[in-house]
């Protein structure tokens, strides 16, 4: 009896051993958080417009260049995007210094010249910095990519305009944690690009709106 005892008890305490008690204080650790530095994670699609202002050269003639247009955005990877946007220009002569240093006076009557235009470009956009903070996120990106502008000059006619640009943006980003939200991100982004033509150099201004899911 005294033997069957100490096995019974001997068995109790090995699987008491194996089995520890549960703690009802005991706290597993999660696993570390996403940083957001993975660069193969999907972003959102993003649609939009913006309006952007600045100078072009067109057969010659500086122009002031003012423009309305959609752009759409793809995400490659987290960080790297492939853009591509549309824009209607309007389109008017600068060259009235140029006359003056000419010694035509710029007090003649001349004919007005003005243009407009159709634009379409495709880029990669890249962030560059980006930091979030809870539901906002700051970035700024860089942008590379080339555009086709038609232009219809009321003097010379018209005119086939490529260009490269290189440029920078800045802006931020709304999240929504809904999902039945039609728009889960909403974005707003400031650029500056230098555009290279072949007839000079010129600069645009701009600014935008998107809206992803």
């Amino acid at each position: 009896m005294v033997k069957t005892t100490l096995v019974v008890l001997a068995a109790l305490t090995a699987t008491a051993r194996a089995h520890p008690p549960v703690d009802d204080d005991y706290y597993e650790e999660p696993p570390p958080p996403d940083d957001g530095d993975d660069d193969d994670s999907p972003t959102f699609n993003m649609f939009g417009f913006d309006m952007g202002i600045g100078g072009m050269s067109v057969q010659g003639t500086r122009m002031l260049a003012m423009s309305i247009g959609l752009s759409t955005e793809h995400p490659v990877f987290k960080r790297t995007r492939v853009f591509g946007e549309y824009d209607w220009l309007w389109l008017m002569s600068r060259d009235t210094d140029a006359q003056a240093r000419a010694g035509t006076d710029v007090m003649v009557p001349r004919p007005e010249d003005h243009a407009t235009g159709h634009r379409a470009g495709l880029g990669l956009r890249r962030e560059l910095k980006g930091k979030g903070m809870g539901s906002a996120r700051l970035f700024l990106d860089g942008e590379l990519g080339g555009s086709v502008a038609l232009i219809n000059d009321n003097r010379t006619g018209v005119a086939v305009v490529p260009a490269a640009f290189a440029g920078v943006r800045v802006g931020y980003d709304l999240y929504s944690r809904s999902d039945d939200s039609p728009s889960r991100t909403f974005e707003t982004g400031i650029s500056m690009r230098v555009l290279v033509m072949p007839d000079g150099v010129g600069a645009v201004f701009g600014i935008g709106m998107f809206w992803g899911n």
